[in-house]
């Protein structure tokens, strides 16, 4: 149930607002907003290279990993090169392809809510949905598979390929999610906020939440923005897309 694009940049100085805003959207607590459980991209800020893209059960907690606030191996994570990058580099982009929170898997920090379990005592493994760690590790596949076919090689970061199945999966339409990760272009799948700006305006998120419905019908029946969108209206009680109208918000500019 994917089908959201989120981009942001950020400098050393603000990994912890990065960290803030994934938690408040990405928190695997909560039942709105987004799963904790997606796929992210790391990219040159100035070239719109793609440097890195890597999946997570909790994006968050990856992300602490990757950026050193949770101290871990070096070679399980990708903190040395963000060091190397921002000796060079004042901004580093970094990008979430989510999904929907009833794809929410059990993680470490809902594991006591859910079933009353010490997390230290039960392997998360043991109760996180087969089908949702299978889906991380295709689409992880399928988009590490595309930016191979369509440039000889592998992102920078990346020393492997993805799993089989996303290799066997990729068509050539889903480059088109690798150019959403990079690009502030005008996109169906590419939120008009950046993470921080979602994190703290209830409106934009509320937007981009009925958006992924939407989303998701364009990437699991192929169709366009326009054929999707009625089928969503036809349940928008609240009028959301009245609202994105009158806010003219999917005109709005996304500036990192």
């Amino acid at each position: 149930m994917y089908g959201t694009v989120i981009q942001d940049a950020y400098n050393q100085n603000e990994i912890h607002e990065i960290i803030l805003a994934l938690d408040e959207l990405c928190n695997p607590n909560d039942t709105y907003g987004w799963a904790s459980a997606g796929i992210y991209c790391y990219w040159d800020y100035y070239t719109k290279e793609i440097l890195y893209i890597g999946l997570a059960v909790d994006l968050t907690e990856r992300f602490k990993q990757h950026n050193g606030i949770i101290p871990m191996d070096l070679n399980a994570c990708k903190y040395g090169q963000i060091l190397e990058y921002f000796k060079l580099n004042k901004k580093l982009g970094y990008s979430v392809f989510v999904q929907s929170p009833l794809n929410q898997p059990v993680t470490s920090k809902n594991i006591y809510k859910w079933f009353n379990f010490d997390p230290s005592e039960f392997s998360i493994a043991d109760f996180t949905h087969e089908q949702i760690k299978n889906d991380l590790k295709r689409v992880e596949g399928i988009l590490i598979e595309i930016f191979r076919q369509n440039h000889g090689t592998l992102p920078k970061w990346n020393r492997v390929s993805g799993s089989i199945k996303g290799q066997k999966a990729t068509l050539k339409g889903n480059y088109e999610i690798i150019r959403d990760m990079t690009s502030q272009r005008s996109s169906p799948l590419l939120s008009r906020s950046t993470l921080r700006e979602l994190a703290n305006n209830p409106t934009y998120a509320h937007f981009e939440s009925y958006l992924h419905g939407v989303r998701e019908m364009i990437l699991s029946f192929g169709m366009s923005f326009n054929q999707a969108l009625p089928f969503i209206r036809r349940t928008d009680i609240l009028k959301t897309f009245e609202r994105i109208e009158k806010e003219d918000y999917l005109n709005k500019q996304l500036n990192l």
